[in-house]
Protein backbone atom coordinates (compact mmCIF):
# COMPACT_ATOMS: atom_id res chain seq x y z
CA UNK A 1 0.00 0.00 0.00
CA UNK A 2 1.23 3.83 -0.37
CA UNK A 3 0.71 6.43 1.80
CA UNK A 4 -0.93 9.18 0.07
CA UNK A 5 -4.24 10.75 0.26
CA UNK A 6 -6.93 10.89 -2.20
CA UNK A 7 -5.78 13.42 -4.15
CA UNK A 8 -2.29 12.51 -4.39
CA UNK A 9 -3.35 9.23 -5.20
CA UNK A 10 -5.16 10.58 -7.97
CA UNK A 11 -2.29 11.94 -9.45
CA UNK A 12 -0.11 9.26 -8.98
CA UNK A 13 -2.52 6.83 -10.63
CA UNK A 14 -3.45 9.55 -13.86
CA UNK A 15 0.70 9.84 -13.97
CA UNK A 16 0.80 5.87 -14.29
CA UNK A 17 -1.95 5.82 -17.36
CA UNK A 18 0.06 8.63 -18.73
CA UNK A 19 3.39 6.68 -18.88
CA UNK A 20 1.55 3.75 -20.03
CA UNK A 21 -0.06 5.35 -23.07
CA UNK A 22 2.95 7.39 -23.71
CA UNK A 23 6.24 6.29 -25.58
CA UNK A 24 9.67 7.85 -24.60
CA UNK A 25 11.24 9.78 -27.25
CA UNK A 26 15.04 9.86 -28.16
CA UNK A 27 16.28 12.26 -26.86
CA UNK A 28 17.89 13.01 -30.70
CA UNK A 29 15.97 11.33 -33.30
CA UNK A 30 17.91 9.08 -35.35
CA UNK A 31 17.70 7.58 -38.97
CA UNK A 32 18.69 4.66 -40.64
CA UNK A 33 21.36 4.85 -43.28
CA UNK A 34 19.27 3.30 -45.91
CA UNK A 35 17.36 6.19 -45.73
CA UNK A 36 19.86 8.92 -45.88
CA UNK A 37 19.51 9.62 -48.88
CA UNK A 38 15.94 8.73 -49.18
CA UNK A 39 12.67 10.94 -50.41
CA UNK A 40 11.67 12.49 -47.47
CA UNK A 41 8.33 13.55 -47.20
CA UNK A 42 5.94 14.94 -44.21
CA UNK A 43 2.51 13.51 -44.00
CA UNK A 44 -0.44 15.21 -42.40
CA UNK A 45 -2.05 12.63 -40.53
CA UNK A 46 -5.28 13.12 -38.36
CA UNK A 47 -2.73 13.42 -35.31
CA UNK A 48 -0.87 15.52 -36.48
CA UNK A 49 2.52 15.75 -39.45
CA UNK A 50 4.45 12.42 -39.81
CA UNK A 51 8.15 11.81 -41.13
CA UNK A 52 8.22 9.35 -44.15
CA UNK A 53 11.08 8.24 -45.86
CA UNK A 54 10.69 6.94 -49.96
CA UNK A 55 13.19 4.31 -51.73
CA UNK A 56 12.51 3.28 -55.08
CA UNK A 57 9.51 4.23 -57.50
CA UNK A 58 6.37 2.45 -58.05
CA UNK A 59 4.13 0.29 -55.48
CA UNK A 60 6.23 0.06 -52.71
CA UNK A 61 6.02 -2.00 -49.17
CA UNK A 62 5.26 0.00 -46.55
CA UNK A 63 7.22 -0.66 -43.26
CA UNK A 64 5.35 0.15 -40.23
CA UNK A 65 7.51 0.14 -36.55
CA UNK A 66 6.51 -0.78 -33.01
CA UNK A 67 6.11 1.29 -29.87
CA UNK A 68 9.34 3.31 -28.75
CA UNK A 69 10.99 2.39 -31.87
CA UNK A 70 11.67 4.21 -35.78
CA UNK A 71 12.65 3.78 -39.14
CA UNK A 72 15.91 2.29 -38.12
CA UNK A 73 14.62 -0.79 -37.44
CA UNK A 74 14.23 -1.43 -40.97
CA UNK A 75 17.40 -0.44 -42.41
CA UNK A 76 18.45 -4.51 -42.89
CA UNK A 77 14.40 -5.01 -44.90
CA UNK A 78 15.11 -1.27 -46.97
CA UNK A 79 18.56 -2.61 -48.18
CA UNK A 80 16.79 -6.34 -48.59
CA UNK A 81 14.36 -5.15 -50.72
CA UNK A 82 16.72 -2.57 -52.47
CA UNK A 83 18.89 -5.55 -53.54
CA UNK A 84 15.86 -7.28 -55.03
CA UNK A 85 14.43 -4.04 -57.01
CA UNK A 86 11.61 -3.49 -54.31
CA UNK A 87 10.43 -0.09 -53.37
CA UNK A 88 9.31 1.06 -49.86
CA UNK A 89 8.26 3.66 -47.85
CA UNK A 90 9.25 3.85 -44.07
CA UNK A 91 7.49 5.74 -41.42
CA UNK A 92 8.03 7.34 -38.01
CA UNK A 93 4.54 6.83 -35.79
CA UNK A 94 2.92 9.57 -33.97
CA UNK A 95 4.86 10.23 -30.97
CA UNK A 96 7.99 8.58 -32.62
CA UNK A 97 11.36 9.77 -34.19
CA UNK A 98 10.59 12.88 -36.48
CA UNK A 99 7.53 12.68 -36.63
CA UNK A 100 5.95 16.35 -34.98
CA UNK A 101 2.80 14.68 -33.98
CA UNK A 102 2.77 13.82 -30.13
CA UNK A 103 -0.74 11.84 -29.81
CA UNK A 104 0.14 8.25 -29.84
CA UNK A 105 -2.87 6.24 -29.13
CA UNK A 106 -3.96 2.87 -31.26
CA UNK A 107 -6.39 4.98 -33.25
CA UNK A 108 -4.48 8.03 -33.86
CA UNK A 109 -1.08 5.15 -35.01
CA UNK A 110 -3.73 3.89 -37.13
CA UNK A 111 -5.07 6.46 -38.97
CA UNK A 112 -1.41 7.74 -39.56
CA UNK A 113 -0.29 4.41 -41.34
CA UNK A 114 -3.40 4.91 -43.38
CA UNK A 115 -2.22 8.41 -44.05
CA UNK A 116 0.61 7.46 -45.26
CA UNK A 117 -0.59 4.49 -47.20
CA UNK A 118 -2.80 7.20 -49.08
CA UNK A 119 -0.29 9.75 -49.58
CA UNK A 120 3.15 7.63 -50.84
CA UNK A 121 0.87 4.63 -52.39
CA UNK A 122 0.43 2.99 -54.22
CA UNK A 123 1.50 0.23 -51.87
CA UNK A 124 0.94 -3.13 -52.63
CA UNK A 125 2.26 -4.79 -48.62
CA UNK A 126 2.85 -3.52 -45.43
CA UNK A 127 5.75 -4.91 -43.11
CA UNK A 128 4.89 -4.29 -39.34
CA UNK A 129 6.49 -4.89 -36.08
CA UNK A 130 5.34 -5.20 -32.74
CA UNK A 131 2.48 -2.34 -31.69
CA UNK A 132 2.99 -1.43 -35.64
CA UNK A 133 1.28 -4.72 -36.24
CA UNK A 134 -1.96 -3.26 -34.12
CA UNK A 135 -1.58 -0.13 -36.05
CA UNK A 136 -1.70 -1.70 -39.43
CA UNK A 137 -4.55 -4.06 -38.71
CA UNK A 138 -6.83 -1.49 -37.47
CA UNK A 139 -5.69 1.09 -40.36
CA UNK A 140 -6.89 -2.30 -42.77
CA UNK A 141 -10.01 -3.07 -40.84
CA UNK A 142 -10.94 0.45 -41.14
CA UNK A 143 -10.53 0.10 -45.10
CA UNK A 144 -7.05 0.15 -45.73
CA UNK A 145 -6.35 -2.14 -48.65
CA UNK A 146 -3.10 -3.94 -48.59
CA UNK A 147 -3.10 -7.21 -50.98
CA UNK A 148 -0.30 -8.57 -48.59
CA UNK A 149 0.69 -7.86 -44.81
CA UNK A 150 3.60 -9.08 -42.75
CA UNK A 151 3.38 -8.97 -39.46
CA UNK A 152 5.66 -9.97 -37.11
CA UNK A 153 6.26 -9.62 -33.07
CA UNK A 154 2.56 -9.03 -32.86
CA UNK A 155 1.02 -8.12 -29.46
CA UNK A 156 -3.03 -8.54 -28.45
CA UNK A 157 -3.41 -5.71 -26.30
CA UNK A 158 -4.47 -6.44 -23.12
CA UNK A 159 -5.19 -4.53 -20.45
CA UNK A 160 -4.84 -6.95 -17.89
CA UNK A 161 -1.11 -7.65 -19.05
CA UNK A 162 -0.46 -4.00 -18.94
CA UNK A 163 -1.55 -4.16 -14.95
CA UNK A 164 0.67 -6.59 -14.33
CA UNK A 165 3.25 -5.53 -16.04
CA UNK A 166 2.74 -2.50 -13.93
CA UNK A 167 2.80 -4.76 -10.92
CA UNK A 168 5.96 -6.39 -11.84
CA UNK A 169 7.39 -2.69 -11.85
CA UNK A 170 6.74 -2.20 -8.18
CA UNK A 171 3.45 -0.02 -8.31
CA UNK A 172 1.72 0.03 -5.36
CA UNK A 173 -1.21 -2.19 -5.51
CA UNK A 174 -3.74 0.48 -4.84
CA UNK A 175 -1.82 3.22 -7.47
CA UNK A 176 -2.90 0.52 -10.00
CA UNK A 177 -6.02 0.25 -8.94
CA UNK A 178 -7.31 3.67 -8.94
CA UNK A 179 -5.84 3.50 -12.42
CA UNK A 180 -7.84 0.97 -13.24
CA UNK A 181 -11.17 2.83 -11.60
CA UNK A 182 -10.04 6.10 -13.92
CA UNK A 183 -9.36 4.15 -17.05
CA UNK A 184 -12.58 2.58 -16.85
CA UNK A 185 -14.53 5.85 -16.17
CA UNK A 186 -12.93 7.30 -19.25
CA UNK A 187 -13.56 4.28 -21.47
CA UNK A 188 -17.49 4.58 -20.31
CA UNK A 189 -19.32 4.93 -23.16
CA UNK A 190 -16.51 5.05 -25.66
CA UNK A 191 -16.44 2.62 -28.33
CA UNK A 192 -15.04 -1.23 -27.65
CA UNK A 193 -11.24 -0.72 -28.42
CA UNK A 194 -10.14 -2.36 -31.53
CA UNK A 195 -10.03 -6.23 -30.91
CA UNK A 196 -7.12 -7.73 -34.04
CA UNK A 197 -8.33 -11.43 -32.80
CA UNK A 198 -12.38 -10.37 -34.31
CA UNK A 199 -11.24 -8.34 -36.78
CA UNK A 200 -8.38 -11.18 -38.66
CA UNK A 201 -11.60 -12.89 -38.77
CA UNK A 202 -12.93 -10.83 -41.73
CA UNK A 203 -9.64 -9.54 -43.26
CA UNK A 204 -8.83 -10.53 -46.92
CA UNK A 205 -5.20 -9.64 -47.70
CA UNK A 206 -2.61 -12.60 -47.31
CA UNK A 207 -0.94 -12.45 -44.12
CA UNK A 208 1.85 -14.02 -42.69
CA UNK A 209 2.82 -13.99 -38.94
CA UNK A 210 6.26 -14.14 -37.96
CA UNK A 211 7.19 -14.89 -34.10
CA UNK A 212 10.47 -15.75 -32.18
CA UNK A 213 9.57 -18.44 -29.71
CA UNK A 214 11.82 -16.69 -26.98
CA UNK A 215 9.87 -13.34 -27.46
CA UNK A 216 9.51 -11.75 -23.73
CA UNK A 217 7.81 -8.96 -24.78
CA UNK A 218 4.91 -10.63 -26.69
CA UNK A 219 4.06 -14.16 -26.05
CA UNK A 220 4.55 -16.30 -29.72
CA UNK A 221 0.70 -17.50 -29.01
CA UNK A 222 -0.22 -13.73 -30.30
CA UNK A 223 0.85 -14.63 -33.77
CA UNK A 224 -0.82 -18.20 -33.56
CA UNK A 225 -4.15 -17.12 -32.24
CA UNK A 226 -4.29 -14.52 -34.98
CA UNK A 227 -2.77 -17.12 -37.80
CA UNK A 228 -5.91 -19.54 -36.51
CA UNK A 229 -8.24 -16.43 -37.03
CA UNK A 230 -7.18 -15.02 -40.17
CA UNK A 231 -7.87 -17.14 -43.22
CA UNK A 232 -5.50 -18.72 -45.33
CA UNK A 233 -2.46 -16.85 -43.07
CA UNK A 234 0.97 -18.46 -42.79
CA UNK A 235 3.42 -18.41 -39.84
CA UNK A 236 6.89 -18.61 -39.17
CA UNK A 237 8.29 -19.45 -36.13
CA UNK A 238 11.91 -18.95 -34.81
CA UNK A 239 13.98 -18.78 -32.07
CA UNK A 240 16.89 -16.98 -30.41
CA UNK A 241 15.81 -14.04 -32.07
CA UNK A 242 13.69 -12.30 -29.27
CA UNK A 243 11.44 -9.20 -29.84
CA UNK A 244 13.15 -6.64 -32.39
CA UNK A 245 15.80 -8.94 -33.81
CA UNK A 246 13.27 -10.99 -35.70
CA UNK A 247 12.60 -8.28 -37.76
CA UNK A 248 16.25 -7.54 -38.79
CA UNK A 249 17.41 -11.20 -39.34
CA UNK A 250 18.80 -11.99 -43.02
CA UNK A 251 17.35 -15.42 -42.93
CA UNK A 252 13.98 -14.37 -41.72
CA UNK A 253 13.90 -11.23 -43.99
CA UNK A 254 14.70 -13.45 -47.17
CA UNK A 255 10.94 -14.77 -46.73
CA UNK A 256 9.37 -11.30 -45.57
CA UNK A 257 10.38 -10.52 -49.18
CA UNK A 258 9.64 -13.55 -50.72
CA UNK A 259 5.99 -13.60 -49.64
CA UNK A 260 5.69 -10.17 -50.42
CA UNK A 261 6.79 -10.58 -53.60
CA UNK A 262 4.20 -13.64 -53.79
CA UNK A 263 6.68 -16.38 -53.78
CA UNK A 264 4.90 -18.17 -50.49
CA UNK A 265 6.46 -21.32 -49.02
Amino acid sequence: MSETGDTDLDAIARELLHTMQTPKRRVRPRIAGAFRDAEEQEIETPAGPVMTWRLGKGPATLLVHGWEDDNCLWGAMADKCLSLGRSVVAMDLPGHGFSKAELTSPDAAAQAVRAVADACGPMDSLVAHSFGCIASMQAMSAGLDIPRAVFIASPIPRMSERWKRASEKGVPDDVIARAQEIHAAEQAGAPPPFDPLVAAEDMKAKALFVHSLDDESCPASNSQDLKRAWRGAKIILTDELGHRLVAQDDAILTRVVDFVDGFES
